[in-house]
């Protein structure tokens, strides 16, 4: 009798033990999970980080989000952000799964370069060639400024403090043999500085947006008496080289009714996502985006020229391999 009290009582207690177990299992939320057999579960959730809600990011990243609500059936909602910097970080900790931010800055943040103090391991292209932020360095007809390198040691209208325009100029001025420490830089929005500009109080504007540009199209409606300068070949292949998320465009010169065009650079804005989504989810991710690709771009003006070749040129970090394998699919990788 006490041998069956004693095999019933572990009996007993497996069962308990077994009861607990089964109750510790973690939920799935955002990234994906691993299951019992080690591979990758399906999200159940997706935030997009975008920026400030009166930008472009934010209503991208919403029409991001429904079509992966809508295309996949996973709740996903755009997130407001602090832009294209802090983007990167919450990635890295997939706070959000999928993110808008800029070339320059997706490759500082893989290479633990300024603005970041530390290699973020976490991020991988979903795609580029979301919007083309067009480099322009405007200067009067009348100027002695020809090229960049007659930059130095001028007064020039950086754009707003903390804006993208003063990395960008900074890093050709680097190519020119030259720094930020060398020019007398004033720091005024992009119409302010046109206006300092055409008023004589600055030699140069620097503006950094999709062409054409608000701020030059103001200029242009008062006056065509200015040029934009453009970038000699030699030093254009430099950049290139030097710096893996630019890429070359010309400003054809009826954009603003002036006498030349202009041979210049641009980087584009792309979406990150995490490496912790399995390739079999960013493939449909990536697909879903460009089945739907018309609501992407009819979110805002500076998304109209995405395109499937765009969406691959000038990676500055490596793709997702779910992303490049439907990118293959599509023909436009090799």
């Amino acid at each position: 009798m006490k041998k069956q009290n004693i095999t019933a009582l572990m009996l007993v207690t497996v069962l308990i033990l077994a009861l607990v177990g089964c109750g510790s299992q973690p939920e799935t939320t955002g990234a994906s999970d691993k299951n019992s057999e080690g591979t990758a579960e399906k999200s159940q959730f997706y935030a997009v980080g975008t920026a400030g809600t009166g930008g472009a990011y934010y209503p991208i990243g919403i029409a991001i989000a429904d079509v992966l609500t809508n295309s996949l059936e996973i709740q996903s909602t755009a997130k407001v952000t602090g832009g294209a910097p802090e983007n990167n970080v919450l990635v890295n900790e997939n706070t959000v799964q999928i993110a808008i931010t800029q070339g320059p800055m997706a490759y500082a943040a893989v290479n633990g370069e300024a603005p970041y103090t530390e290699k973020m391991d976490n991020i991988a292209t979903l795609f580029t060639g979301l919007s083309k932020g067009v480099l322009h360095i405007v200067v009067m007809n009348d100027s002695n400024i020809q090229t960049f390198a007659d930059l130095k040691g001028k007064t020039i209208a950086m754009g707003p403090a903390g804006g993208g325009a003063i990395n960008v100029a900074s890093d050709i001025f680097k190519v020119y043999g030259f720094g930020l420490e060398d020019i007398n830089a004033t720091y005024l929005a992009y119409s302010e500085g046109v206006d300092a500009l055409k008023d004589g109080n600055v030699d140069a504007a620097v503006i950094q947006s999709a062409a054409p540009a608000s701020a030059v199209t103001q200029l242009a409606a008062t006056t065509t008496d200015f040029k934009i300068l453009s970038i000699e070949d030699d030093k254009m292949a430099e950049i290139l080289s030097a710096y893996p998320y630019y890429s070359e465009i010309e400003i054809d010169k009826s954009m603003y009714d002036i006498s030349e065009s202009a041979k210049t650079i641009y980087l584009s804005n792309m979406v990150v996502v995490s490496k912790s989504l399995s390739d079999d989810e960013v493939y449909e991710i990536t697909k879903a985006i460009f089945e739907s690709v018309d609501k992407i771009k009819q979110s805002h003006p500076s998304a109209a020229g995405l395109t499937l070749e765009d969406a691959v040129t000038r990676v500055p970090i490596p793709l997702h391999a779910g992303a490049e394998r439907y990118f293959k699919e599509r023909g436009v990788l090799n």
